[in-house]
């Protein structure tokens, strides 16, 4: 599985950098870009950066909303275009503003943001900030893709630096930023490398930094260390060719896996608590897991997403994805994943194999086939971050973040024999799946599920269940095809109840 490529290290004077940029990939049932008006009407704000028929689709125009798992909080200035989000040790909420080059707090407690111009910047234009990382020394970083550059703001000093990403390339990508070790490890999307600067030095004024060289006309995921101190991220080409990489640092070993071709535009990468690496494919509805004993990879895909998030007026959509960006592990062991078309934050509990997603309150109907449907579109989160058992997260065209409380308990849970359940081709087989309520709430409900393989049909039953204060079980059937291919398949069950989606796997083996 291991496969041989042009790849090696150019060690500086510090130690590894690495700069990861991500491709942007909008769902197809995103509306053709409309032609600009010339006409504009100037507020003094970031909005003048956009025409006024292009003010909706960027700015927003709706104001916070509220589920029973998200409060939302409208941002003060209008159109900065959040993306990045970090807490600081007291709890603050930092973020980037992309359309201003600025920095952003919210404080929680107060409800109340600070934004703090940078006057440094001179761009009239958005620049994707996807890296964000807070220091001890109570500093903010952040990358910029249009400057090509690592930015650094003083919370004491509230002062901006930059300092602009060196390689071989004419223009750098700086996407995400790793902090190990007070190392910022950076992933250049478009820039062929993957850089290491130190932090320390790079507040002493020092650019010191090792770079790992990536074949020209790859792109670069995100880059993560795992526990033994390796370096693990993927370069790719969209549809064509996907390697995971693992490098350390020390002894400049380098091992290389060829992913499956399913895998088409791996944005996101975590390390387990276990080890294994985990890859979000942003072309699909699917993440994945790297076992790092074995090698073998698993796919696990999302629930569909919601006919309100994509809309489909114009009848041309047939395979509406839900687009898994970024991925990152909680303190509990358990992975969460923005879905940037499904319009959802989801959480993955690799212990139990169960999946929750929950809907984002807001929708932008630009971004979507949406016609007449009302409350249809998407908000086009990236960024979140974790603070005790809040996730924090920004809304990019909806000029809005928002903060998920997961100390609300979610009225049911949802089991399937753990065992291996085995099929021959051309076979079904009924299961049964346990539905257990956690609140004295009573709902009615119907099951579905979801496949990564077309020749694998879900059946449920078509009338609704009540579910009340007993444990249930529903029969489900799953249908093999009888050319379906010989392997392991995890299935996902599951149920739509409001404002989330709750969903178990089923491990299914074809013979």
């Amino acid at each position: 599985m291991k496969k041989s490529k042009p790849i090696y290290f150019v060690i500086g004077m510090a130690f590894l950098i690495v700069l990861a940029v991500t491709l942007t990939v909008f769902d197809e049932s995103a509306e053709p870009q409309k032609e600009s008006k010339a006409e504009t009407e100037i507020t003094g704000t970031p909005a003048d950066k956009y025409d006024i028929d292009e003010r909706d689709q960027h700015c927003g125009n709706s104001n916070a909303k509220t589920n029973q798992y998200i409060k939302e909080f409208k941002i003060p200035t209008p159109c900065t275009q959040p993306l990045s989000i970090i807490a600081d040790s007291e709890g603050k909420i930092w973020f980037t503003e992309t359309n201003t080059g600025s920095i952003a707090k919210f404080d929680p407690e107060s409800k109340e943001f600070t934004e703090y111009p940078n006057d440094m910047w001179s761009l009239n234009t958005a620049s994707m900030s996807w890296g964000i990382a807070h220091t001890e020394d109570n500093e903010i970083w952040f990358t910029d893709e249009q400057y090509g550059a690592l930015w650094r703001f003083s919370i004491p000093e509230e002062v901006y630096s930059k300092f602009e990403i060196q390689g071989n390339a004419k223009k750098s990508f700086p996407q995400k930023i790793g902090l190990y070790n007070d190392n910022f490890v950076i992933n250049d999307f478009t820039g062929n490398q993957i850089v290491v600067l130190n932090h320390e030095r790079l507040d002493k004024g020092q650019y010191a930094n090792s770079t790992l060289s990536i074949p020209e006309g790859f792109f670069t995921s995100q880059a993560v260390m795992d526990i033994e101190g390796n370096m693990w991220f993927v370069m790719w080409k969209y549809q064509k060719e996907t390697i995971l990489v693992k490098t350390n640092s020390v002894t400049q070993e380098i091992e290389q896996y060829t992913l499956p071709s399913s895998i088409q535009a791996p944005n996101g990468v975590a390390s387990g608590p276990l080890g294994n690496i985990w890859i979000a494919d942003t072309a699909g509805n699917s993440f994945y897991k790297f076992n790092t004993d074995d090698q073998k990879v698993t796919e696990f895909t999302t629930s569909k997403p919601s006919i309100l998030t994509y809309g489909n007026s114009s009848g041309l959509i047939k395979t509406p994805i839900t687009r898994p960006y970024w991925n990152a592990f909680d303190s509990n062991g358990n992975m969460w994943f923005n879905q940037q078309t499904g319009n959802r934050l989801a959480v993955f509990n690799p212990n139990s194999e169960s999946l929750i997603e929950y809907d984002i309150p807001s929708k932008n109907p630009s971004w979507s086939d949406c016609g007449d449907l009302t409350d249809c579109g998407l908000s086009q989160s990236f960024g979140f971050t974790f603070k005790d058992k809040q996730v924090w997260f920004t809304e990019w065209v909806e000029n809005k973040i928002g903060v998920l409380d997961t100390s609300v308990t979610i009225p049911i849970l949802l089991e399937s024999a753990k065992e291996e359940i085995v099929i021959p081709q051309g076979k079904q087989q009924e299961i049964l799946i346990t539905i257990t309520p956690q609140t004295s709430q009573s709902m009615n409900l119907v099951l579905s599920g979801n496949s990564n393989s077309e020749m694998i049909k879900i059946n449920a039953k078509t009338e609704p269940t009540h579910i009340s204060e007993k444990v249930l079980q529903i029969p489900v059937t799953i249908s093999v095809d009888e050319n379906t291919h010989q392997g392991i398949y995890k299935i996902l069950i599951g149920t739509q109840i409001p404002d989330v989606s709750v969903s178990t796997y089923v491990t299914i083996k074809v013979i």
